[in-house]
């Protein structure tokens, strides 16, 4: 460094107009301090907080310039640490006060309704038309409970540890057939076409895997699908696909028409506690557990999950499980 000016130091991060603030103060006779992210000569980049203070000769002419220096690399990682951790606390409790709020709305909800029609069940004068009417009110309204509850149960074991899957011979096309013929009515109640494609091959349809997991995750894709699609279609799949290490996935998809999904919001609707809209306004029912409970079967599995979807044009989910027979 003997004969070298300390510029060779710089990371090339720091701003001129910093730098020529500092010449300007100890230039005119004054102390300046401060920090640079500078690199050392294996190029690694670390912190360090200087002070430069001018030296005088007897004339008060200015001769040399005094610098101290620290290294403050690991003082600033912890503070950037203590930083996240403080905007990940602040995150959860708003997470959770969402959530909580969430799921208050989405009993209250259909047990107002239960209450209410209940009530009016009591009326004499009702004819059986309205009477059925009412009913089937009744079954909506606990049908959304029962699944609410059951959303929070599953995710509580989850969060717990207390899953446990048990693999065994399953019959993909069984399965897949089984979810097509659940939901069929649903969806053409909401004059919503779905269809079922890419059935494997007789030869091909058996596998080694939890099949209530499997059940439950193509489960929760599809009830999405429709609960989130207007008009137009839902198509429910599955391939047999090659990675490049030679070894064989089962690739399934649910596909949709519905109102796709913002950029932004890809980034967190697999995690717990999310959903797509967080307030009591939005328009479409649901504690927002049922991405994540998928999400957290797929990868006990021992396979990922992912979406691609464009807003207002529709969504494809895609999660992949080993094909082992």
């Amino acid at each position: 460094m003997v004969g070298k000016n300390p510029r060779v130091l710089k990371s090339g991060e720091i701003p001129a107009s910093e730098y020529q603030v500092l010449w300007d103060t100890i230039l005119s006779g004054r102390e300046w301090q401060g920090e640079f992210h500078n690199k050392k000569k294996n190029g690694e980049l670390y912190w360090e907080y200087a002070t430069i203070s001018p030296i005088f000769n007897e004339k008060g002419a200015i001769t040399h310039f005094l610098a101290v220096k620290e290294d403050i690399t690991q003082r600033k990682e912890m503070i950037n640490e203590l930083i996240k951790a403080k905007e990940k606390a602040e995150e959860s409790d708003r997470l959770k006060s969402a959530f909580l709020t969430n799921i208050s709305h989405e009993i209250r909800t259909p047990m107002n309704g239960i209450l209410g029609f209940a009530q009016i069940l009591k009326e004499p004068d009702l004819t059986g038309e309205q009477q059925q009417e009412y009913i089937s009110t009744i079954e909506k309204c606990g049908v959304r409970m029962l699944n609410t509850i059951n959303d929070i149960v599953d995710i509580s074991k989850i969060e717990s540890g207390q899953i446990i899957v048990f693999v065994t011979e399953t019959n993909v096309n069984e399965k897949m057939n089984d979810i097509y013929t659940f939901f069929k009515p649903e969806a053409e109640q909401k004059r919503l076409q779905i269809n079922y494609k890419n059935a494997l091959p007789a030869k091909e349809t058996i596998i080694k895997t939890d099949r209530n997991k499997l059940f439950t995750i193509l489960s929760n894709l599809v009830n999405n699908a429709i609960k989130f699609t207007k008009t137009g279609s839902i198509e429910i799949g599955c391939n047999i696909v090659e990675t490049l290490d030679a070894t064989s996935l089962l690739e399934f998809y649910v596909r949709d028409t519905g109102i796709g999904i913002r950029p932004d919001q890809k980034e967190f609707i697999f995690e717990r506690f999310r959903q797509a809209s967080e307030s009591l306004s939005r328009k479409y029912e649901g504690a927002g557990l049922g991405l994540a409970i998928a999400k957290s079967y797929v990868e006990m599995l021992g396979g990922k999950i992912w979406v691609e979807s464009e807003e207002g044009k529709g969504s494809t989910f895609y999660f992949t499980i080993p094909y082992l027979v």
